[in-house]
């Protein structure tokens, strides 16, 4: 084979393999420099960032998960290790109240307020107390929608 044949063909594998690196390293940017693969928007993050939630003790092994959010306060019932109670369901603006089969009072005072509470009695009979608790409140820039 011609010398002369040698120093093009070596430029060529040389020029090749300095393509194939530089495309090699365009595709192995760090995430940072990668552009964002295109996907349906996700709203959950906001509204979760307007979420506030509170569990407080109502007596007789039993909690209220109190959340306040964008849609109103609702409130979920949980035994003493920590596992909801299906028999008495979730308070919200459209089930304010327990009925009085459930075995015990429990209501959202001011469910379309910006400021709900829930208002419970669990023991003690008739002449107990009520006992009231303020819901938390929500992260300041989010309000309350619906509200009267």
């Amino acid at each position: 084979m011609p010398m002369y044949a040698r120093a093009p063909l070596g430029a060529a594998i040389a020029t090749a393999a300095a393509l194939a690196g530089a495309l090699l390293a365009s595709t192995a940017a760090t995430p940072q420099t990668r552009a964002p693969v295109a996907s349906a928007p996700v709203l959950a993050p906001a509204f979760k960032a307007c979420t506030a939630s509170l569990e407080a003790d109502i007596g007789a092994g039993t909690s209220a998960l109190m959340t306040l959010s964008p849609s109103g306060p609702t409130v979920t019932f949980k035994d003493g290790p920590g596992h909801p109670i299906p028999s008495l369901g979730t308070l919200d603006r459209k089930r304010p109240a327990l009925p009085a089969s459930a075995g015990i009072h429990a209501e959202i005072l001011k469910p379309y307020g910006t400021a709900p509470q829930l208002r419970t009695k669990v023991e003690g009979g008739p002449g107990a107390p009520y006992q009231v608790q303020d819901f938390p409140k929500l992260p300041k820039g989010c309000k309350v929608t619906g509200t009267k």
